[in-house]
């Protein structure tokens, strides 16, 4: 049933067993993005819907949700949860089963709902219908008002393995097993969402290798204008990957081979030998601290200039 949800071994076990004795219920589940939260919960609603139980058994249940399921609802996959949403799922929840003896709602990104619409969702679960599960799945729960969680059974999801994040590329996205190798590193150690940029990831982190490989020899004008070289939306991105560079010279020239970027010990090391330590950590906090205007969806080109200007002066010492 949950073959295809990589990790979470203990949250797993703990959801089977509160299924087999509750059934049906309200559940929250939350945590970091891109870490198999909508997969478990699409799962979970197979063996709920299921009419044996097995989710694998091919009743009429199970072939449904390869096309459409009548008995399953999912909303916010797309946009934000507004009044309109909720009275779908209201209209959905006043009908009975029509395959399965249950139904189930999914409500996606629950953190995006507006707050009229939270409101009338809170009465639909403070008294749910009989026979019926509600999902709702968010990487943000603090955004959530605490009337709706606490009508949930929460469920948090850690963050996954390197290796797990590994497989996941590898068998869930189709990367090759180095390139899979080089995003499960990424994915483990980088703020962002790397799965649904992985080939921009791939793509930025070789300019910004290219970018940091010669920065001690590099006039500060040519390194200007090589950001330029970076498209406006994608700068977050590329800054999060200098970061990590500077970090793993840091790391390496400290003898800590433990870096994101492994394939690249070798040439980072021979690089890393030519800077200094108060560069490093200077350009380190420098760059770290402008990530803070990706958030305010201010145009990070400027900053991170500013950045590059100060912390020059130490890549010439």
């Amino acid at each position: 049933m949950l073959s295809s949800v990589i990790g979470h071994e203990q949250l797993k076990k703990k959801l089977i067993i509160r299924l087999k004795e509750h059934p049906t219920g309200v559940y929250l589940f939350c945590g970091p993005s891109s870490i198999g939260k909508r997969t478990t919960a699409f799962e979970f609603s197979k063996r709920i819907l299921c009419l044996t139980g097995d989710a694998r058994c091919g009743c009429p249940s199970c072939e449904r949700f390869k096309t459409e399921h009548p008995d399953f609802l999912c909303v916010g996959q797309q946009e934000k949860i507004k009044v309109k949403d909720v009275t779908l799922i209201k209209e959905f929840s006043s009908t009975t089963p029509m395959v399965s003896d249950k139904k189930i709602i999914i409500i996606d990104n629950a953190h995006e709902i507006t707050s009229e619409a939270a409101h009338r969702l809170l009465k639909l679960l403070e008294e749910p219908p009989p026979n019926f599960s509600f999902f709702l799945i968010t990487s943000e729960p603090r955004y959530l008002i605490p009337t709706i969680q606490s009508r949930c059974v929460k469920y948090e999801f850690g963050n996954l393995s390197r290796e797990e994040l590994t497989t996941i590329m590898k068998k869930k996205l189709g990367f090759t097993p180095k390139k899979a190798e080089i995003l499960g590193y990424l994915a483990a150690d980088s703020s962002m969402d790397v799965f649904s940029n992985a080939g921009l990831y791939l793509k930025y982190r070789e300019l910004a290798v290219e970018f940091m490989g010669s920065i001690k020899t590099r006039p500060l004008i040519d390194s200007i204008d090589f950001v330029d070289k970076v498209d406006k939306d994608d700068l977050p991105l590329f800054t999060d990957m200098v970061v990590l560079i500077l970090t793993d010279f840091l790391l390496l020239k400290n003898r800590i081979t433990d870096i994101t970027n492994r394939d690249k010990v070798e040439k980072f090391t021979k690089i890393a030998a030519e800077l200094n330590d108060k560069a490093l950590i200077f350009a380190v906090g420098l760059f770290t601290q402008i990530k803070r205007y990706m958030y305010l969806n201010i145009n990070l080109n400027l900053p991170f200039k500013n950045a590059l200007i100060k912390s020059y002066p130490y890549f010439s010492l």
